[in-house]
């Protein structure tokens, strides 16, 4: 019983190495691509805790700087409350005139109540009612003035009550003397009386409601001076400067009676230059009075301030009452007043970083009304915190301004992992790239070489086999006559020297591949090395079946090559081309010159071949017919021969060949440099 062998092509265990490398390949490439997938995500958690952290930090740095503004802030005002020694109104202007850094006000107006919680600063005229006391005893007067218009008779009214000895009654009088003067026509009587009453020295210490009339007294001086055709400016600046001091230094004025007249003086002495006024608080006369107007407009919003003793300490609320736009901070005794305009300044000074950043920010107040920020945020808030003490329950909120701020935070990190995987990814691509192309050559040449030693087998064989069949022959006589012997002897000759090429190729070849093969470069006639090769051939050429043709140029110069080895170029050429041409055969063999180079070339009109196959066919062990059942015999080495030894004499081969129409090999070599 006979068995059937299968034997591998080479195919099968070029798929499984393939499938092998595939799977060393694939499997590290899909773990990496897992961990990167993995750490991007991981990356992107991180970054949104790093930057919830961040901002959280940020904040919280935020508001303890902002905090520790509001305790200089209530230190300040410690201090000056403590040198103002219980004077209410030393301690309002000092405290006006201090500033923080960045030269901040401390406050913009100040509300102060004893422990009753009476208000004792800022004060106001209504608070000591003598405005009806005054109404009630100048009534008929008053009737005869402004109904009547009896100006003779409202004035001998208005003298009669200037007689009487109530200071405030008195000086109420006086006052309507001169308006009933100015109205009647005299005006330059009025001025005097109004004079001698304005500069009476006596008067100057007058405080409570005469006070009040007597300051007033100056203005309506002032507006007499600046209605005559020639101003008195010396007199007028004298009358405001007298006012200026009243009102600076005697501190018997209401506040807002005082921040009146302030306002009036500076008004006056504006509209007419020349007059100039000098007061300790001229520098901050707009601040002052801006402050005295601010607190006296919370005072009168507010008449019980009782309430404020209620209220916690050191949180900022809204006095709605007194507009949307201040804020009070009780301190103590102390109602701190500042603007919505410098409150959110501050809070967008502190969170300013959130203006310029990837983020947009969102203050609310303890009722959740909005205070600053972005009004109407489009997007999920990400970091809400507390604004610490100074405004209890107040929020801030952070939302993202442009997409995702942690894929932002993120992408760098992820992008050096994407690249880096990729980076390894492509390493791992290209290293089983390279083995497997490496694997798969040693396959290619294990299965070259495999066929390499099936052609060795068979080119030996048949010669071999020749030989010994017309050895046989001659041996056991089976010739007809000596002619016939002879013919048999040269059949063996001819089997010999086509074995002895063979093994020489063999031997060759393996010299190469131990990179043993040395070569005897001297100066050599290429004509030589020419008729040498062709004379290699001439028996199996000059067999009547080739035409062999040999042009060789004149005066060729010199080469350095070794002369044997060039004669194995052309031999093996030559070789080829008797071998692949059939039927009439033609070959052509010529040495020329070509631009510095000797030129060899072998010329057939034989089978030829495709371009595909010329491109190969100078690799070891390639064959165009690959079959052991091809016409022409060989094993494929012997253009690889040709090739290493042109290679190794620093020069060219190519080859021009069409199917059907033959080929041309073209071998250049350099020619010798001291050829002349």
């Amino acid at each position: 019983m006979k068995s059937k062998g299968i034997t591998s092509s080479g195919y099968g265990q070029l798929r499984w190495v393939i499938l092998l490398l595939s799977i060393a390949v694939i499997l590290p490439t899909v773990c990496l691509l897992w961990f990167i997938a993995a750490a991007v995500r991981n990356e992107r958690l991180a970054a949104r805790q790093k930057l919830i952290n961040v901002y959280g930090q940020y904040i919280a740095e935020r508001n303890e700087k902002r905090e520790e503004a509001e305790a200089l802030r209530i230190e300040k005002i410690n201090d000056h409350w403590e040198r103002a020694d219980g004077r209410a109104e030393d301690f309002f202007i000092s405290v006006i005139r201090d500033r923080l850094e960045k030269d901040v006000m401390v406050c913009e107006g100040l509300v102060v109540v004893n422990g009753d919680g009476e208000r004792i600063f800022p004060t106001l005229a209504t608070d000591t009612g003598e405005a009806e006391r005054g109404d009630l005893v100048f009534q008929r007067a008053q009737s005869l003035e402004f109904v009547d218009r009896n100006y003779t008779e409202a004035f001998s009214e208005y003298s009669q009550k200037a007689r009487t000895e109530d200071e405030y009654i008195r000086f109420k009088a006086i006052l309507g003397q001169v308006r009933t003067l100015v109205k009647s026509g005299k005006r330059r009587e009025a001025i005097r009386l109004c004079r001698e009453f304005v500069f009476d020295e006596k008067h100057r210490d007058s405080k409570g409601p005469a006070g009040i009339v007597f300051a007033n007294a100056h203005i309506l001086l002032a507006n007499l001076l600046i209605g005559e055709e020639q101003v008195n400016k010396a007199l007028l600046q004298k009358t405001l400067g007298q006012l200026l001091f009243i009102i600076d230094r005697g501190r018997t004025l209401p506040t807002d009676q005082k921040l009146f007249l302030r306002n009036k003086v500076y008004e006056i002495a504006r509209s007419h230059p020349g007059v100039n006024l000098k007061s300790p608080y001229d520098l901050d006369h707009q601040r002052i009075s801006e402050a005295e107007g601010l607190s006296i407009r919370v005072a009168e919003s507010y008449p019980d301030m009782r309430q404020f003793l209620s209220w916690p300490e050191g949180g900022y609320q809204l006095l709605d009452r007194a507009g949307a736009d201040v804020y009070g901070f009780r301190h103590g005794l102390w109602l701190i007043i500042r603007s919505e305009e410098q409150v959110l300044s501050e809070l967008k000074e502190m969170y300013k970083r959130f203006e310029s950043d990837q983020v947009s920010y969102r203050i609310v107040s303890n009722t959740g009304e909005y205070i600053c920020g972005v009004g109407k945020p489009e997007r999920e808030v990400f970091v809400k915190s507390g604004l610490g003490k100074g405004f209890p329950a107040w929020q801030i909120e952070l939302y993202f301004k442009d997409g995702d701020i942690f894929e932002s935070a993120a992408s760098k990190q992820v992008a050096l992992y994407t690249w880096s995987g990729a980076l390894v990814i492509i390493l791992i691509l290209a290293a089983g790239g390279f083995a497997g192309r490496a694997v798969g050559k040693q396959i290619r040449l294990n299965r070259l070489k495999n066929d390499f030693i099936a052609t060795v087998s068979h080119e030996l064989k048949t010669p071999l086999a020749s030989m010994r069949v017309l050895v046989d022959t001659l041996l056991e006589g089976n010739y007809k006559d000596q002619k016939q012997a002879t013919e048999y002897l040269q059949l063996t000759s001819k089997e010999n020297e086509r074995l002895s090429r063979l093994i020489d190729n063999f031997l060759t070849f393996s010299r190469m591949e131990r990179n043993k093969q040395t070569f005897e470069m001297m100066k050599v006639s290429p004509a030589a090395i020419a008729r040498d090769a062709a004379e290699a051939v001439g028996t199996k050429f000059n067999d009547g079946r080739c035409k062999f043709d040999i042009s060789i140029d004149e005066n060729l110069p010199e080469i350095s090559a070794d002369h044997d080895a060039m004669v194995t170029v052309l031999v093996n050429l030559l070789d080829n081309a008797y071998k692949y041409s059939y039927d009439d055969r033609q070959i052509k063999l010529r040495v020329f010159t070509e631009g510095g180079s000797v030129c060899f070339e072998v010329a057939d009109n034989g089978a030829g071949m495709s371009r595909r196959a010329a491109k190969k066919i100078f690799k070891r062990f390639y064959q165009v017919d690959r079959s052991l059942s091809r016409g022409s015999g060989g094993c494929g080495l012997g253009l690889s021969i040709v090739k290493f030894i042109v290679d190794a004499h620093k020069g060219t081969i190519s080859v021009y060949s069409k199917a059907g129409k033959g080929s041309t090999f073209t071998v250049k070599l350099p020619a010798s440099k001291h050829e002349r």
